[in-house]
């Protein structure tokens, strides 16, 4: 058969059948092209996907084991905590550092506390004191900065009267620690 003849044909049951019948050869030919086109493109997409996640999970198991990676990054942040002989240091800092921004320590309360087998202390101070609050601000912001491995864990402000620029102040530190 040559083409001439097969559009005859066509032509012929077009007349025959109707547009209905060309609409809907139409829309074969357009379902056959989207199948061809996008469905098969999603199979190899498909086939893509479940290559790397294979790939994925293979060197997943060749990770080293969660607890030993976990016991290499807790010993890492161990080793950057001072050791627990430095403790003083902490109280020499809070100290040179009222001095130098004329805040008043009254008083100072020191604890030591470790919680569990780790090699982690815990060195609370809680110290009152009186300034105004630029200072107050300052000598905050000089222990936090001079003391990294140091937690402001409470801070109280009050004052008696609207009128006085003095604060009466509660500030609680905890500095962590490696013990020896």
């Amino acid at each position: 058969m040559n083409s001439a003849l097969i559009l005859a044909h066509l032509r012929y049951q077009l007349q025959r059948q109707g547009w209905l019948a060309a609409a809907g050869l139409a829309l074969l030919v357009l379902a056959l092209g989207l199948q061809w086109a996008w469905v098969d493109g999603l199979h190899v997409r498909n086939a893509e996907l479940h290559d790397a996640l294979s790939a994925k999970r293979q060197a997943q198991v060749q990770k080293p084991q969660a607890g030993e990676e976990k016991a290499q990054r807790q010993a890492a942040f161990y080793a950057t905590l001072p050791d627990a002989t430095e403790a003083v240091e902490a109280i020499g800092v809070l100290n040179r550092a009222a001095a130098r921004h004329k805040v008043a320590l009254v008083t100072a309360e020191y604890r030591v506390t470790r919680q569990g087998t780790g090699p982690l202390l815990r060195y609370q101070i809680s110290v009152p004191l009186r300034a105004d609050y630029v200072h107050l601000h300052a000598w905050l912001s000089e222990v936090m900065n001079t003391l990294p491995h140091a937690a402001l864990d409470d801070l109280s402000l009050k004052r008696d009267d609207a009128a006085v620029d003095v604060l009466d102040a509660r500030a609680r530190f905890t500095v962590f620690l490696r013990s020896p």
